[in-house]
């Protein structure tokens, strides 16, 4: 049990329903004749030779096979893992192309480690630093960006490196080189898979359009009529092999290797979620950390690149019928023939092809539909996604991954810094309190004001609700004898929200009023006891529920009796 905890396979295999190899072995079949031509295609992306998307094909899948928890999710190359890879790794070996292919392995390795971290730390929650809204303008960029400049293959001229406004301004310039037989290949191959992929979804559509172009480039010599194409591909079998890279530059990767995993998991995860509610099985977020990390950390041991979970890759495991990971082992050992014996076949494909094949894989990315809806739901969201775009389009991609990354950790924190503390009433009948601008029918407690930040109390944001308190209860302007604080969302206290409570309620005593807490947690009540003991001057009327504190607020003395008490 222990064992099927860390390494799933030994969970699964041993009980295998052989009944559902042949489903597997199809879906297998199914999913290589899509991912080993999208693979060479994303390995031009990354600036590597052909072998490396078929290196990473074989290592990746095979290592998700053994740990991850998904049936469908097939980690593989991916178009946005090759861009951001290249994107990372040509600015620090500027001075060293040679080492590129290294470098792309290393990072790879380098991601590889830091899923496994996040995995053994189980922060899997981390999928959700990426706001939704900013990822989709992100991928909306990083779209164009692939677009424009698979667009230079299509029409087999050259063209500028840079922003995608770079890549445009370069494209129109150099229009009027078109080179005739690129682009009828390039642009049939296009329309070919759209149509594909339209009326006929279960025919190996890439896959017929790598056979097709490669036999009408041989049969009428279009190489030497200036058609661009793979040239000499070597037989290799996969091998493992560590890197060897400057240290000193891997190590300035980092930054962008942690924005790289936590855009890859959440996108993997969110595919991974989706296909077990279909299927109705669970995953495990924080082993898929580590299947990833295994996966990633492969296709750099076997001279790849980065890989991740792969939307439409996936979807055509899904839609073959796959019904274990047995589909991703099955994907791996053909795509290890692949390139022990079929490398040399794709000497004649031409590039106008692989970048049709490109630009029909990342169209998804560009999601007008997607920013529709977000600008309808929400208009700062959007603004928020249009920053996230602008930043890919005119800064580049790696620019572009930051600025996303940090729009997300800085809607994030403002979030959590900045809680609403709103008033709410008893519920008639019930312990519990709602808002009363949702419920302004219902009576309020004189002499008793309930507050309930909607968001745990934590060291970023106790001073500021300590300050929401004072000013709610200065804007009310009524009567206040009980603050009563509904800390229902807050399950411990740290130092700083403790002291927060003693200042707070040492500023409504200046106003003759008392703090409560109610809907405290055991471990709440336990912080405020020790923090009591230790000296500090937290309140001490403590509830469980806000029916008991009303109760009890009911049951004292009114402010008369008191002050008669006190004078007799």
């Amino acid at each position: 049990m222990q064992l099927e905890r860390y390494l799933p396979i030994a969970g699964w295999l041993p009980t295998y329903d052989r009944s559902w190899f042949r489903a597997d072995l199809f879906a297998g079949l199914t999913v290589w004749a899509l991912v080993v031509p999208q693979a060479i295609a994303y390995a031009q992306i990354a600036g590597l030779p052909p072998q490396a998307g078929v290196f990473a094909s074989f290592a990746a899948p095979l290592g998700y096979a053994l740990f991850g928890t998904s049936r469908q999710l097939i980690c593989s190359p991916t178009s946005a893992t090759a861009a951001i890879s290249a994107a990372l790794v040509a600015p620090v070996v500027v001075d060293r192309p040679q080492d590129f292919a290294a470098m792309s392995a290393a990072l790879a390795i380098l991601c590889g480690i830091a899923f496994l971290v996040l995995g053994r730390l189980k922060l899997g929650f981390v999928s959700q630093f990426i706001a939704s809204a900013v990822q989709t303008g992100f991928l909306c960029g990083l779209g164009l960006t692939i677009i424009m400049g698979q667009l230079f293959k299509v029409f087999g001229i050259a063209g500028d490196e840079g922003p995608f406004y770079k890549q445009a301004w370069s494209f129109a310039r150099h229009l009027n080189q078109t080179h005739g037989w690129t682009l009828a290949i390039g642009a049939g191959a296009f329309v070919a898979l759209v149509l594909l992929n339209r009326f006929m979804p279960r025919l190996p559509a890439a896959l017929i359009m790598v056979g097709l172009s490669i036999a009408i480039v041989t049969i009428f010599d279009l190489a030497d009529k200036g058609v661009d194409v793979v040239g000499t591909v070597d037989r290799a079998i996969p091998t493992p092999a560590i890197p060897v890279v400057d240290l000193g530059a891997l190590l300035t990767l980092i930054p962008g290797a942690l924005a790289i995993v936590m855009v890859g998991y959440s996108e993997s995860i969110s595919v991974a979620k989706r296909f077990a509610d279909e299927h109705n099985y669970h995953i495990r977020p924080n082993q898929e950390l580590t299947a990833l990390g295994v996966s990633s950390a492969l296709g750099g041991l076997f001279q790849g690149f980065i890989t991740s979970g792969g939307a439409s890759q996936s979807a055509a495991n899904d839609r073959s019928g796959a019904r274990s990971q047995m589909a991703s082992i099955i994907l791996a050992l053909l795509a290890a023939l692949t390139s022990i014996a079929l490398m040399p076949f794709f000497e004649n494909l031409p590039q106008a092809v692989l970048a049709a094949i490109v630009i029909n894989a990342v169209m998804g990315f560009v999601n007008i539909a997607a920013l529709r809806r977000v600008r309808a739901l929400r208009r700062d969201s959007f603004a928020l996604a249009l920053i996230a775009l602008a930043g890919v389009l005119v800064l580049g991609i790696l620019p572009g991954l930051l600025i996303t990354v940090a729009i997300s950790i800085l809607i994030l924190l403002s979030r959590i810094g900045r809680p609403n503390v709103t008033e709410t009433v008893p519920l008639p009948g019930s312990d519990t309190a709602v808002g009363l601008a949702n419920h302004p029918d219902l009576p309020i407690q004189p002499g008793l004001v309930i507050l309930r930040p909607d968001m745990l109390a934590v060291f970023a944001n106790a001073s500021w609700i300590r300050d929401e308190v004072i000013a709610n209860v200065d804007r009310l302007g009524r009567p206040t004898q009980v603050v009563l604080l509904d800390l229902g969302a807050t399950f411990e206290l740290d130092i700083t929200v403790l002291e927060a409570l003693a200042g707070l309620a040492r500023d409504l005593s200046q106003q003759n009023a008392e703090l409560w807490i109610s809907t405290a947690h055991a471990n709440v009540r336990r912080d405020l006891d020790r923090a009591t003991q230790a000296g500090l001057a937290v309140p001490d009327q403590i509830f469980d529920t806000v029916g008991h504190a009303v109760v009890a607020f009911e049951a004292r003395p009114s402010s008369t009796d008191r002050q008669d008490s006190s004078e007799g």
